[in-house]
């Protein structure tokens, strides 16, 4: 027997390169009484097609004014980020409007991007959005746009039994706004939102109907032992929305090297949600780290090199 998100998934895959329109069916009981568009992305068959790179340009994050103790390298481009890890596809997560048309030249080659389009606060969305809209029919490969560091709480400061939407960069009427405007474009891209697994409180769910795409991420090293109790609590908040589980490369939250069984433990849990069909995907974070001789990244580029083939 399927469950609901496999459900979804070959609803998706049966779309083809093209976008669906229509009213979504789910089966045990659950219904959506709003029109719902399935789109695919036409992922291939092979695990490596369904990994991302979240995609920071060098000197955000690293050297000796950084706020995260990482350590400098060469700087080194999203494009040659993703080409070192063997990973296709990128997340172009930047607070600003490049400055020079040239930057775009670096994505000619990549299999699919997407573009930032809120840094967590309502200023940057209403500075970004012109622009990443604008480039939807020059980009023939962005399929996507990201809402980064979307909600304003960790689940310690909001009560439990709070009934009011989350604090968020977006409040629920722009979401639904800027929803609507993705579905009404002619070529259908995906939406996609940033939940940290310190945000799981029922306060989220509100948003939910408004995002394709949740990319969930575990902030802090440490908490990686606790990952399979945080998915399942993700999946009870959100049981049917298409999920990319980050996999951090550094540990952020505890400003140092990510913990080598970290790195495996998030991993092996990822692989095996994947192949559960719990998961369609994962991010790998960030490209600037790639270059610096971090055993995390080398350890995530020869995962990949050994799994990075195989077919479901």
């Amino acid at each position: 027997m399927i469950n609901r998100r496999k459900f979804l998934k070959n609803a998706s895959i049966l779309t083809g390169a093209g976008a669906l329109s229509g009213l979504a069916v789910f089966p045990f009981g659950y219904s959506c009484s709003r029109p719902v568009t399935i789109t695919s992305q036409t992922y291939g068959k092979n695990l490596r097609d369904h990994l991302w790179m979240w995609g920071h340009d060098s000197g955000v994050y690293d050297g000796p004014d950084g706020i995260y103790n990482i350590p400098l390298s060469p700087p080194i481009s999203m494009a040659d980020g993703i080409k070192y890890m063997r990973i296709p596809n990128v997340c172009v997560i930047r607070h600003g409007i490049p400055e020079n048309s040239d930057y775009l030249t670096q994505f000619d080659d990549v299999k699919r991007i997407a573009w930032t389009l809120s840094m967590g606060s309502n200023e940057s969305y209403q500075t970004l959005k012109e622009y990443v809209f604008g480039l939807r029919d020059t980009m023939p490969n962005l399929t996507g746009y990201f809402l980064d560091d979307f909600f304003r709480f960790s689940g310690s400061s909001l009560p439990e039994d709070s009934t009011e939407p989350a604090p968020a960069a977006l409040s629920i009427e722009e979401i639904k706004q800027l929803y609507n405007e993705t579905l009404s474009y002619k070529r259908r891209l995906d939406l996609a939102m940033v939940l940290y697994t310190h945000q799981l409180h029922p306060a989220i769910q509100p948003y939910m109907q408004y995002v394709d795409v949740v990319s969930l991420w575990i902030w802090t090293g440490a908490d990686i032992q606790k990952i399979e109790e945080n998915f399942k609590k993700y999946r009870l908040l959100v049981p049917d929305k298409r999920t990319l589980l980050g996999i951090y490369m550094w540990d952020f939250g505890g400003k140092k090297e990510l913990d080598q069984n970290f790195m495996i433990k998030q991993l092996d849990y990822a692989y095996r949600l994947y192949q559960e069909g719990e998961i369609e995907g994962m991010i790998f974070h960030c490209t600037p780290l790639v270059n610096k001789n971090l055993q995390a990244v080398e350890y995530a580029k020869e995962w990949i090199a050994k799994h990075g083939d195989e077919r479901k």
